[in-house]
């Protein structure tokens, strides 16, 4: 009796996963944070740097990577190819990186996650990417011999040569043109929106830091002339833009910093939603758009204090932020500044009152900010804050000092009360005493909470999102008005 032939050839394979690196498994690009970095500790390299590239793009690669190497344990790796990498091991079948980065990267990487059988990367001489690589891929496993992992345009040829082509934020044309060409294509995850990473990145909220530019014109009480307010809302708008222009640019220099803070590391570009370039290029188009408004619709004078807090908020952003007592300090001083730019737009003189208010008031909000970060790192007081050069011992201190500077605005603010001027512009001066109260509550309080770590790290923000200080704000208001008009 014959027995029932029986099909003994083997199951098909999808053989080896092979994932890209940069833009894949990480969401950002290792070349540009290893240059960024090259900026920030060796700026002097630069023409060194550009001296490799004339030699082509790897060498460019391994220059750099050589003198600012990347740090694995900061960068942003995406969930779920992780998740697809630990699938592909627990099935027996071997994974790979292959990726356009030098081999040193690669190597880094690989160490890193303990996941992957080889890491394959540029040697210095062949760029291991789009056509280069799908050769490689195909010369190893065959034509249809793995699955690869990919994000880019770049990955076309190498997916057309895998048998599935696995996709991570593709954008529309690339998936199209993958659809095209590929029997079989899957999405691991779709694209963000580009467009509310660069809203967020510019951090519009914290404009409200930038009404300070009105206060000169309320205090001078010009505010009947509509082309002085004219000048004024453009003038904020212009430093809105310039400001966010050198967040921007902080974030840039702060990345690996950033996403090792609880916060910060939600950031478009510390979270990879916004690629490096797409940063630098989104800083340079803030600046250049502040500096047309200055120019065209405000003042020359205008146009040169907004130069120097460029130059204030750059120096902060490299040197003085890691400086004890003057990071705090400069802090202050670049809120006091919003205030000077103020009466710059609209030509008004200073008042000395506000300008020591300010001063004392700001330098207590910028300890709130650093005691504030300080808390969560108490358990430790060995431990540093990173990026900036304070300890959980130093908190003692900063709480004395905080209140101490609030407290000294509310002073200044009870001697500008008492000054024979304000009997000028106030037939009720006594309306005022209720702002020191307000202030002094409002001080506290937030002093209060950074104590319990309910503090956001940006007391600006906090107040901007906080109803009490909300309120507060309207009852000062309120005190304004009753004082001038009653």
């Amino acid at each position: 009796m014959d027995t029932p032939a029986t099909d003994s050839t083997p199951a098909p394979t999808k053989g080896p996963l092979c994932v890209d690196l940069d833009g894949t498994l990480v969401a950002t690009d290792t070349l540009a944070e290893s240059f960024i970095t090259l900026l920030k500790t060796a700026p002097w390299k630069l023409f060194a740097a550009l001296a490799a590239w004339m030699g082509g793009r790897p060498k460019l690669k391994r220059f750099v990577v050589r003198n600012a190497p990347v740090d694995p344990v900061t960068l942003p790796y995406r969930a779920e190819v992780l998740d697809e990498m630990r699938r592909a091991r627990e099935d027996g079948r071997q994974v790979l990186l292959i990726t356009a980065s030098d081999q040193g990267t690669a190597d880094a990487i690989a160490g890193h996650i303990d996941l992957f059988d080889e890491a394959i990367g540029s040697d210095g001489e062949n760029n291991l990417k789009a056509d280069r690589k799908a050769e490689y891929l195909v010369s190893r496993f065959g034509a249809g011999g793995f699955q690869y992992v990919g994000d880019s345009p770049a990955d076309l040829p190498v997916w057309k040569a895998a048998n599935e082509a696995i996709m991570v934020c593709p954008s529309p044309s690339t998936r199209r043109a993958a659809e095209r060409s590929v029997a079989t294509v899957r999405v691991l995850s779709e694209r963000p929106s580009k467009w509310k990473a660069v809203a967020k990145e510019l951090r519009p909220h914290q404009w409200a830091k930038n009404v300070l530019l009105f206060v000169p014109l309320y205090f001078s009480h010009e505010y009947t002339d509509l082309s002085l307010v004219l000048a004024a809302v453009v003038a904020f708008l212009s430093f809105s833009f310039c400001a966010s222009s050198i967040y921007v640019l902080n974030d840039l220099i702060d990345l690996p910093l950033d996403r090792q803070h609880r916060s910060k590391r939600k950031r478009p570009l510390a979270a990879g939603t916004l690629s490096i370039p797409g940063g630098v290029a989104l800083s340079v188009a803030s600046l250049a758009l502040a500096l047309t408004l200055a120019t065209t619709l405000v003042n020359p004078t205008f146009v040169l204090v907004l130069l120097g807090y460029v130059v204030l908020t750059t120096a902060y952003t490299f040197v003085l932020k890691q400086k004890i007592i003057v990071d705090v300090l400069t802090l202050a001083s670049l809120f006091t500044y919003r205030v000077f730019a103020g009466s710059v737009a609209v030509e008004v003189s200073l008042s000395p009152w506000l300008l020591a208010f300010s001063i004392f008031f700001f330098t207590s909000l910028a300890f709130v900010k650093r005691y504030a970060e300080l808390i969560q790192i108490k358990g430790d007081p060995t431990q540093s804050l990173k990026g900036r050069n304070y300890l959980p011992a130093d908190m003692p201190i900063i709480a004395a000092a905080g209140p101490a500077a609030g407290l000294l605005a509310v002073l200044v603010f009870a001697l500008y009360i008492n000054s024979p001027m304000m009997l000028m512009y106030y037939p009720r001066p006594e309306a005022l005493w209720g702002i020191c109260l307000i202030l002094m509550y409002w001080i506290m309080r937030v002093w209060f909470l950074a104590a319990r770590d309910q503090m956001h790290d940006d007391p600006v923000l906090f107040a901007v999102k906080d109803k009490i200080s909300l309120a507060a704000g309207v009852l000062v208001v309120l005190c304004l008005l009753f004082a001038r008009y009653a």
